[in-house]
């Protein structure tokens, strides 16, 4: 139970990195991450905290790799093979090679075997990281795809050369042609289980589909265990489990077009839920890096006295600059393809492919999955590795973040969020106005009125003085209307009074200011108290009388006294709806859109109840495809005249999808 609370406490402190950097945009939330984690090694309950290895690989980096993998484009994938593998397994084998030559070259003391484990536990990418990085920057799109397909394979090269390490340092031998044909074996045995597993999982959720059983409470659950089944499939037979989830993530991501099936609600579920799981676990991994520094550098102190520290210091610095040369190298002279015009721009996306090379999620998870203990004993220098393998992801998020801004130019918005909120807010008034204007006569009209005023980037603030102006006038057109109505003896007084009394509650009911319910209320109970005769006192007399009337009669009578009350208040309906709503239409401006939908919604929702709520869902939905499209005609004709730029129409575009598939989750929902 102590353990649940502790990781309890790893996601609020994710959480609140994540709340922290909405606020300051500047810093990478992997920073904040970090600096959480320090907070919380503060805490007692954390000074010997820690998690077993198996845990990171089995319940964190399975599921980012194959949420990686489904996220990744096929195509984009296939095209760009070649740069993609000699990355990640050609740089990654010999950026593994020279980083343990140089690691036991400069810390003898380190064996070769275990130098070679530190250059595997360091030598894999997080595209994520440098996503967090560089947020505010125009990257390459050639530079960030490379970079996004490369953290998606050489962490599979990491972990294969991580274990025979491990294996050498266990049996004390090693055998080239071994490894070779063990590299081979767990690396294409992973991507064989993860095509296998991957294609009976997809085909399973494409037979759920065309049997309907698509509800979010199947599919995600299948969804969510599928990167656990694989990687403990894999692992089971020793290949590589990292490579099966990815490919399986692949799997899905080339079948999306047939999975996007499914319903709408399901979809929004879907990517929903992946995005909240992805940002946590990365939040979490970085909480636990900063969580994590204190005690490896207590314990260092403790076990060298402090003479290790400046060294260990200085030899990750020179790893990591190390593995940024190759990293150079290795595109500048094109043993992966990188598009370029000119030389120039060759050094250029060059350098920034090297700064880019930053360390995040598998390295912190690979140095806590080395064993605590081999063969009964102790590993040698694990804190010592865990400890440079933190200074390194320090220093790989350090470097670009100072570097790459000199190297990249800023991302400039071309509108600010204040005119997508006001052209937004004018999309949604055209919209409404063509509702009100071409469908005046469906009771629905307030109904859609109300989803398109729910688009609203920023509510534009209520003018309550026309909103009480336009009240007011509605109910002088019932009274009226209701005192011809009884001058012509088209209805009782009875009947008239009842049916001003619920005007009155309208008025009242919608009237959201304090004050403006008190005059109300004297309006109708004490100053003015509304009567179609002259005097109050006549009107407390005919309830009075009416409460009597109706106790002296039997059950029948009341039933079709009851009924014939119900005519004649539709009766008058009929004469003051219309006559409301052809008014409130003649009012609707782009000025007064709100004030205008709020009374049209109140008379509405009177009307329906009235006459009888109906099934009106279909004609409903029709309503909303024509506001929807109104607005993506509206949208193409403001970027015809110029109105508004491009890049903001193509925003507003997108706004106006989501807003739409988020009305069809509803309507799946209900």
């Amino acid at each position: 139970m102590d353990t649940i609370f502790l990781l309890l406490f790893l996601v609020v402190a994710a959480i609140i990195a994540n709340l922290i950097h909405y606020r300051l945009t500047r810093i990478p939330v992997a920073f904040l991450q970090i600096g959480m984690g320090l907070l919380l090694a503060l805490l007692p309950v954390y000074h010997n905290f820690h998690l077993e290895p198996e845990i990171f690989m089995f319940a964190i980096i399975s599921v980012l790799m194959f949420n990686d993998g489904q996220n990744t484009s096929p195509g984009r994938l296939t095209r760009q093979a070649g740069t993609t593998f000699s990355l990640a397994i050609g740089l990654a084998i010999v950026s593994i090679i020279i980083i343990g030559a140089v690691t036991h070259l400069l810390l003898p003391s380190l064996s070769l075997a275990l130098a070679l484990a530190l250059g595997a536990i360091i030598t894999p990418t997080d595209a994520v990281a440098v996503s967090s990085i560089t947020s505010n920057m125009l990257v390459p799109t050639d530079v960030m795809h490379t970079l996004e397909n490369e953290s998606l394979f050489n962490d599979a090269s990491g972990i294969v050369a991580l274990n025979l390490a491990i294996a050498t340092v266990a049996t004390g031998q090693f055998s080239v042609w071994h490894g070779i044909g063990n590299f081979f074996y767990v690396f294409f045995g992973g991507l064989l289980v993860g095509f296998i597993l991957g294609a009976i999982i997809v085909s399973l959720r494409l037979r759920l589909i065309k049997l309907n059983v698509d509800a979010p409470s199947i599919i995600v659950p299948i969804t969510l265990l599928t990167p656990f089944a694989v990687y403990f499939v894999a692992e089971s037979i020793n290949v590589s489990g990292i490579l099966a989830v990815v490919v399986t993530g692949l799997l899905h991501g080339i079948q999306q077009n047939r999975l996007r099936l499914t319903s709408s609600r399901l979809q929004i579920v879907l990517t929903s839920t992946w995005s909240v799981v992805a940002s946590l676990l990365n939040g979490i991994v970085f909480v636990l890096l900063g969580l994590s520094l204190p005690q490896v550098a207590t314990d260092l102190h403790r076990q060298s006295g402090g003479t290790t520290l400046p060294i260990l210091l200085g030899l990750a610095l020179s790893l990591y600059a190390v593995m940024t040369i190759l990293r150079f190298l290795w595109t500048r002279f094109n043993l992966a393809q990188v598009f370029a015009t000119s030389q120039a721009e060759r050094n250029k996306k060059s350098l920034i492919i090297a700064l880019s090379g930053v360390h995040g999620t598998i390295t912190l998870a690979m140095a806590f999955s080395l064993p605590l203990t081999l063969n009964g004993h102790a590993v040698p220098f694990r804190n010592d590795m865990i400890f440079m393998a933190s200074i390194v992801i320090l220093i790989s998020l350090l470097v670009p973040t100072l570097l790459l801004p000199l190297l990249l130019p800023q991302r400039q918005s071309t509108f600010t969020n204040a005119e997508l909120a006001t052209a937004k807010n004018a999309m949604v008034n055209d919209a409404i106005q063509m509702i009100a204007s071409q469908h005046s006569d469906s009771v629905n009209a307030s109904r859609v009125v109300n989803v398109l005023d729910g688009q609203r980037v920023a509510d534009p603030q209520v003018n309550r003085t026309q909103l009480a102006q336009l009240f007011d006038h509605c109910f002088d057109l019932e009274h009226d209307i209701v005192t011809k109505m009884l001058q012509h003896q088209q209805v009782s007084l009875e009947i008239a009074q009842l049916y001003m009394r619920a005007a009155e509650n309208t008025l009242v009911r919608y009237q959201k200011n304090g004050w403006q319910r008190s005059l109300l209320f004297l309006r109708f109970n004490l100053v003015k108290t509304f009567s179609l005769t002259s005097a109050s006192r006549k009107r407390r007399q005919a309830i009075r009388q009416q409460r009597d009337n109706w106790r002296s009669l039997s059950h029948e009578e009341a039933v079709a006294k009851k009924q014939h009350t119900h005519q004649q208040l539709c009766l008058i309906d009929q004469q003051t709806y219309p006559a409301v709503i052809d008014y409130l239409n003649e009012q609707l401006t782009h000025a007064h859109t709100r004030e205008v939908a709020i009374v049209r919604t109140a008379y509405d929702q009177r009307h329906r109840q009235l006459v009888g709520e109906q099934d009106f869902i279909d004609e409903q939905n029709t309503l909303l495809i024509a506001a929807f499209q109104q607005e993506y005609n509206y949208i193409q004709d403001q970027i015809t005249t110029k109105n508004i730029s491009r890049e903001l129409g193509q925003a507003l575009n997108e706004q106006v999808s989501t807003d739409r598939l988020a009305y069809l989750q509803s309507i799946d929902t209900d």
